[in-house]
């Protein structure tokens, strides 16, 4: 599995999961956000890699085992977490829209972070 860098920073190197076809759930999904979606997710963004983890929850925030969602103001999100022996980067898994059963979406992010871990020998 590889990634696909998205935004670099003065404190993360933000990456999304490339998959084993080709595809990049996250820039597509990014691609086909409206407008004002896409703005305010992208401040996020280059928040997080410019001044590190945010902390305001309306932001980002932790969903557990690891895993975090940026959020954006129209409701987008995309779930991400640190891979642990490479500090400073996080690898964002997909996206989707609030009112997506959030325990799947968390399980998807989960299946692709092992994934992740499994082919990169971490």
């Amino acid at each position: 599995m590889r990634c696909k860098s998205l935004v670099q920073g003065q404190r993360f190197r933000i990456y999304a999961l490339v998959l084993a076809n080709g595809d990049c759930p996250v820039e597509n999904f990014i691609a086909h956000m409206p407008d004002a979606s896409r703005k305010s997710m992208l401040n996020v963004l280059r928040r997080h890699a410019e001044a590190g983890q945010i902390l305001n929850e309306q932001k980002s925030r932790l969903l557990g085992d690891g895993i975090f969602e940026f959020k954006s103001r129209q409701g987008d999100r995309l779930l991400w977490f640190y891979p642990p022996s490479r500090s400073g980067e996080t690898i964002i898994t997909h996206g989707f829209h609030k009112g997506a059963p959030l325990r799947s979406e968390i399980q998807r992010a989960k299946q692709l972070r092992d994934q992740y871990h499994e082919e990169v020998g971490q």
